[in-house]
């Protein structure tokens, strides 16, 4: 007959066993957040209020994936990390704070409730870093954005730009990855308020 001590013994054993044929937990995903470059502005009187739609991607857009390409073809996703939200979030959230720094605008989201004079929708064409001359190379960050302007009110078109920015990142590392990527999408999002600041005067605003 096996004690009782024996038996306590041998039965921690086997659990001790058991617990260490198990796999490790895989690692956390870093997160990041997409910077911008906008500095709030001091608004004119007649500052127009425009809606900022969630922008309308393909699926592999339409997560919190940070995605690169190979010769531009064939997408993937850089394993564990990830954009802070899924990237039309990110990129609507970006618009805003563009519109922010142009004394002529003011970005909302259309859960804000507040009635607006126009509305923004920006289509995600690319949103990626492409390595373009090999994996083992710096990769190039492409963004890309089919814009369209209109009246909140009757959706009566004022203008439509598309823009695409590409910049070279320093390194394959995913840090400098992403922060070629945030240049790119900087320099997107003003050439974007720009234009509008454009259309704005063009339609008498």
């Amino acid at each position: 007959m096996i004690s009782r001590p024996l038996l306590i013994s041998a039965i921690c054993s086997s659990l001790t066993a058991c617990v260490s044929i198990l796999p490790d937990p895989a690692p956390a995903p870093s997160v990041y957040r997409l910077a911008t470059s906008a500095q709030p502005a001091s608004k004119l009187a007649n500052a127009e209020i425009v809606r900022v739609d969630r922008p309308s991607a393909t699926q592999i857009f339409n997560s919190s994936d940070i995605v690169v390409t190979q010769g531009g073809q064939k997408l993937s996703a850089i394993a564990q990390a990830q954009w802070s939200e899924v990237t039309p979030v990110v990129i609507q959230d970006a618009m805003i704070d563009a519109l922010g720094s142009s004394p002529q605008f003011i970005g909302l989201i259309p859960t804000s409730g507040a009635r607006t004079n126009t509305r923004l929708h920006l289509s995600v064409k690319n949103f990626e870093a492409n390595f373009d001359n090999g994996p083992e190379s710096a990769p190039l960050a492409v963004v890309q954005y089919r814009v369209t302007y209109a009246k909140a009110s009757d959706r009566e078109l004022l203008g439509t730009y598309s823009v695409r920015e590409t910049v070279r990142a320093n390194s394959i590392n995913v840090s400098s990855i992403v922060a070629a990527i945030e240049d790119a999408n900087n320099t997107a999002m003003n050439k974007i308020v720009q234009w509008m600041e454009t259309q704005k005067a063009n339609n008498g605003a």
